[in-house]
C-alpha cells in the first residue's frame, strides 16, 4: 500500500492576514498532523504540488514545504516530484533552483486566456524551452477547449510541442455550464487530431487525455488512474484513503475547506481543515473505478472490478457491452473492457450507459 501526496496551491494574490507565509505555515502544519496518523504508515509513493501557481511561492516557502513533507511521511522511494509552473514565472534562475531542490518534474500550465488566440504564445514557449535547457522532465498542458485558439492555431501549438521533443503532453478538458453539441463536437474533433497526431509521433496515449513517450508517464496520473491512495494538502485539496482494499468500511474522501481565508483560519484551532467527509461504500467505489479504468489504455479489468469491488459486470451489462462491441466502441476480451480510438472520443457516455448497471 502506498500514497501520493498532492500539495494544492491556489493562485495569488495572497492578501494579508492570509499572506503565502500564512499559507505554507498551515501547509505545514497540516502535514504534520497526517504525520501522526495511520496515513503515514504508507509509503510516498509520488509528490505533485499544484493547484493554480505554486511557482509563485518564494524558493524558500517551497524548500519548507518539501522538507515538511519529508521529515512528516516516508518520501525515502520517491522518485517523481512534481511542480506546476506558471509560464511567466518560468525563468532560467527559478527552473535551476527548482531542481537543487529535489523538484524532478515540471508540468507548464496552458496558455492563458489572455493568450488564447495567439498562435505562439511567447511566455508559454519560453518556459517550454528553459525547462528543457534546465534539463528537467517536462510536461506540457493544453486546453481542449471548443473555440479557443482557432483550429489552424491549436494544431500549429501542438506541433510546435511536438517540435521542442517535449515527452508527455496532457490535454485539459475546459468545463462549461452550457456546452452545446457543437462545441462537444468542436472538442472531439481537437481530441481526435492529437490521438492521431501524437501517435504518429511515437506518443503512447496512457490516459484518454494524457499522451508520453515511452517512459515518461506521469507517476502521479498512473497512481490516480490506479485508484491509489492521495493525501492531498492546502486549501480546496482532495483526499481518498482506501486502506484495507477488501474492506469497503475503510474507503473514505475527504476535502478541505476551499477558499485560503477560511483554511487557515479553521487551521488555527489546531484543527484540519475538513470542510466535507464522504465515506464510500462498495457501490460508489466500484462506480469510481470504472470511471477510472475505462479512461485508461489498459482499460477496466472486469476480474478485479468482481473480486475487489464485488461487482460483476460481465453478467450485469452483458447485451450493453454486446451493444457497444458491435458499435465498435470498444474492445472486449475475456476479462477486460478498452475504448476503441472511437470510443474514446465517446469515452463519457459509455461510461454513463455502463454506470447504470454497476
Amino acid at each position: 500500500m502506498t500514497v501520493a501526496l498532492y500539495l494544492h496551491i491556489p493562485p495569488p494574490p495572497w492578501s494579508p492576514p492570509h499572506t503565502a507565509e500564512a499559507l505554507v505555515t498551515t501547509l505545514v502544519d497540516e502535514a504534520a498532523h497526517y504525520g501522526t496518523s495511520p496515513v503515514a504508515e504508507a509509503p510516498v509513493e509520488t509528490l505533485y504540488i499544484g493547484g493554480g501557481r505554486p511557482s509563485a511561492l518564494p524558493l524558500p516557502a517551497l524548500r519548507r514545504l518539501l522538507g515538511a513533507c519529508r521529515s512528516s511521511f516516508d518520501t525515502g522511494a520517491v522518485q517523481e516530484v512534481t511542480l506546476e509552473v506558471h509560464p511567466n514565472d518560468a525563468s532560467p534562475t527559478l527552473l535551476d533552483a527548482l531542481a537543487s531542490l529535489g523538484i524532478t518534474r515540471l508540468s507548464v500550465g496552458a496558455p492563458s486566456r489572455a493568450a488564447a488566440d495567439a498562435d505562439t504564445p511567447p511566455a508559454w514557449m519560453r518556459s517550454i524551452r528553459h525547462g528543457r535547457a534546465a534539463g528537467q522532465r517536462l510536461s506540457v498542458d493544453l486546453a481542449l477547449a471548443p473555440t479557443r485558439p482557432s483550429p489552424a492555431a491549436w494544431k500549429a501549438r501542438l506541433h510546435r510541442v511536438v517540435d521542442l521533443r517535449v515527452p508527455h503532453i496532457a490535454l485539459h478538458e475546459v468545463p462549461s455550464a452550457a456546452t452545446s453539441p457543437q462545441a462537444s463536437a468542436r472538442t472531439a474533433d481537437r481530441l481526435a487530431f492529437a490521438m492521431r497526431f501524437l501517435a504518429a509521433k511515437g506518443y503512447q496515449p496512457y490516459t484518454l487525455t494524457h499522451f508520453a513517450r515511452p517512459t515518461h508517464r506521469s507517476q502521479y496520473q498512473r497512481h490516480t488512474y490506479a485508484h491509489g491512495n492521495i493525501l492531498g494538502l492546502g486549501p480546496g485539496a482532495e483526499s481518498f484513503w482506501w486502506p484495507s482494499r477488501t474492506t469497503p468500511s475503510t474507503a473514505r474522501r475527504w476535502s478541505n475547506a476551499d477558499a485560503p481565508a477560511a483554511y487557515v483560519s479553521q487551521s488555527e484551532g489546531g484543527f484540519p481543515p475538513v470542510a466535507a467527509h464522504n465515506p464510500m461504500d462498495r457501490h460508489a467505489l466500484a462506480r469510481e473505478y470504472l470511471l477510472l479504468r475505462l479512461r485508461t489504455a489498459e482499460g477496466l479489468d472486469l476480474d478485479t472490478l468482481a473480486r475487489r469491488y464485488d461487482t460483476a459486470l460481465r453478467s450485469r451489462a452483458a447485451a450493453t457491452l454486446d451493444r457497444l462491441r458491435a458499435e465498435e466502441l470498444i474492445h472486449d476480451v475475456p476479462n477486460r473492457v478498452r475504448l476503441t480510438p472511437r470510443g474514446r472520443l465517446l469515452a463519457d457516455a459509455i461510461t454513463r450507459r455502463l454506470m447504470r448497471r454497476v
